[in-house]
């Protein structure tokens, strides 16, 4: 089979990325070209059935219409039998387009619940607002949809989408590294510590965690709330911190290339993200044996059910994660 792909991970373009060694696997059982959005325009071959085109353009806008136009001579001259978007929004657009015009099957991948509940329909900006109602236009006129978890698909039907349409391909969970960093030795004073580990984006909601976690230090002034990770909303974040004088009970750190340590050693994994497609680091989390403390996203009563040693509430349920935390495991 002939397959191009339409990403926005530029990470592909580098062979050894963990993401390119994934795409040649997937290279193996027929020919896969890939595409991407990036400033500068080229080739890179990463195997004999895997190429990576990136589609040059000063601007975004540049940048997907030279994406049009690689997928457009790609079908051309390869002769390509399907499409796969992954992501349904503007990049989604492009491979209906594509399918339009030639004629072949597009699947469409789904790793978030961008139609579970209202946050990116009417919560986190115009643009998000925009790019749900592009999302819901492109899985209606995918031949193919696919997802990460029984939640999407749930959602996903709720759209109207037959669920013949639809598969569940959860994420991997990998084989975790052993420790290398001891977080009692780092922080000798804490009580219990209390980790997020990953992006740092207004949906993972942790200025609204860390309003949580003022109450919590009120009855346990040694407890520690761990945040590793970096994105768009590190600055709001340590201004919080920094504006109510918790650099005591609340520590950033940078992304570490060793996330796995955090993850074993940490007392519990915090995850109060608004909305989620899966949740990884809490599949992880419950790997390794660490208490899982989140939201009702995501994995939370699917892949991930409540136990001794997970507890799922309801969003924003500030009185029920004080409470949580308090009691916690």
């Amino acid at each position: 089979m002939r397959q191009l792909m339409i990403s926005l991970d530029k990470k592909i373009l580098d062979p050894s990325s963990a993401v390119a060694k994934r795409m040649v696997e997937n290279g193996k059982t027929g020919e896969l070209y890939i595409i991407v959005p990036d400033v500068a325009s080229r080739e890179v071959v990463l195997s004999p059935t895997v190429r990576v085109y990136s589609s040059g353009g000063q601007s975004k806008f540049g940048q997907w219409g030279q994406l049009y136009d690689l997928g457009e001579k790609l079908i051309k001259e390869h002769a390509i039998e399907t499409i796969t978007v992954q992501d349904p929004f503007f990049i989604g657009l492009i491979g209906v387009w594509l399918r339009n015009q030639f004629k072949i099957a597009l699947e469409v991948q789904l790793h978030g619940d961008f139609f579970g509940n209202n946050y990116y329909r009417f919560k986190s900006g115009p643009l998000n607002h925009l790019r749900w109602h592009i999302g819901k236009y492109v899985v209606h006129r995918a031949d193919a949809v696919r997802v990460v978890g029984e939640r999407v698909k749930k959602s996903i039907i709720a759209l109207g989408i037959n669920a013949e349409r639809i598969t569940v391909k959860p994420v991997a969970i990998r084989e975790l590294s052993e420790t290398q960093v001891s977080l009692r030795q780092k922080f000798p004073a804490a009580g219990k510590i209390f980790l997020v580990l990953g992006r740092l984006d207004p949906v993972k909601n942790i200025p609204w965690l860390i309003r949580v976690f003022v109450e919590v230090i009120k009855n346990q002034p040694n407890h520690l709330l761990l945040i590793v990770g970096s994105g768009g909303d590190e600055g709001n974040i340590r201004n919080i911190i920094a504006k109510n004088k918790l650099e005591k009970n609340v520590v950033l750190e940078a992304w570490t290339n060793d996330p796995d340590s955090y993850l074993k050693v940490a007392d519990c994994l915090l995850f109060p993200s608004l909305s989620e497609g899966y949740g990884l680091v809490a599949m992880e989390a419950r790997a390794v044996g660490t208490p899982i403390i989140m939201n009702n996203v995501g994995v939370a009563n699917y892949e991930l059910k409540p136990s001794n040693t997970v507890k799922i509430l309801s969003i924003n349920d500030k009185e029920k994660w004080i409470k949580a935390i308090l009691n916690s495991f």
